[in-house]
Order: C-alpha cells, then sequence, then structure tokens
C-alpha cells in the first residue's frame, strides 16, 4: 500500500495529473464555445423558419383569395355564356332577307319591311 501512495505522490503523476486537468479545461471550453455557437445558429434557424411561415400563410392567404377570384370569374364567364347564348338564340330567329332575282338590296329591304308592316296586329 505505501508503494501506491509513493507512486501517486510521485512528480510525474503530479504533472500528467496538471497536463489532463488543462487539457480536460481546454476541451471543456471548447465544447463550450461550440455548444454557444450551435446555440446562436438553432437561434437563426428558428428565426428563419418562423419567417419561412409567415411567407407560407401568406402564400396560402394569397390562394384562398385567387380561388376565390377564379370561382367569381367562373361564375361571371357562365352568366356572359349564357347571355350570348340567349342573345344568340334572339338573333338567330329575325328575319333573313332573302333577294328574289334582280332585286337591288334596297328593294328586297323595303319588301320585308313592307311585307312586315301589313302583317302587323292593329
Amino acid at each position: 500500500m505505501s508503494a501506491l501512495l509513493s507512486v501517486l505522490n510521485s512528480p510525474v503523476i503530479f504533472m500528467a495529473a496538471a497536463v489532463l486537468a488543462l487539457v480536460a479545461a481546454a476541451v471543456a471550453g471548447w465544447l463550450g464555445a461550440h455548444v454557444l455557437r450551435l446555440r446562436a445558429q438553432l437561434a437563426e434557424a428558428r428565426q428563419e423558419a418562423e419567417g419561412l411561415a409567415a411567407h407560407r400563410d401568406s402564400v396560402i392567404a394569397e390562394l384562398a383569395l385567387t380561388r376565390a377570384r377564379l370561382v367569381e370569374t367562373r361564375q361571371s364567364a357562365g352568366r356572359a355564356q349564357a347571355t350570348a347564348a340567349e342573345l344568340e338564340a334572339r338573333l338567330a330567329s329575325n328575319i333573313k332577307i332573302g333577294r328574289e332575282f334582280g332585286e337591288s338590296r334596297c328593294e328586297a329591304a323595303n319588301r320585308v319591311i313592307s311585307n312586315a308592316l301589313s302583317d302587323r296586329p292593329q
């Protein structure tokens, strides 16, 4: 036992313990600095994620607004198409002026107008 105590009290062991303590302190300091850098990077990443989430939310809101406008535009186009079809149906039933052989356009128009006036109920 005394031999073990004499080995532990030797200057070589003391010097090795001192060196190991300094190395451990340096490693602990480096690890602490590294942890602080990682925390800073994590904080930046969180801020960037919050910014991206806010941008995503604004894009989603804009998309919803665009979809609403698209629905409104489609409804408007449908109404316009129905109105155009109605106008086309009404115009298709208008009188077609057919000219007879040797008749000018004015003569044909006069004939159609006079026929329409004569057929009109009083």
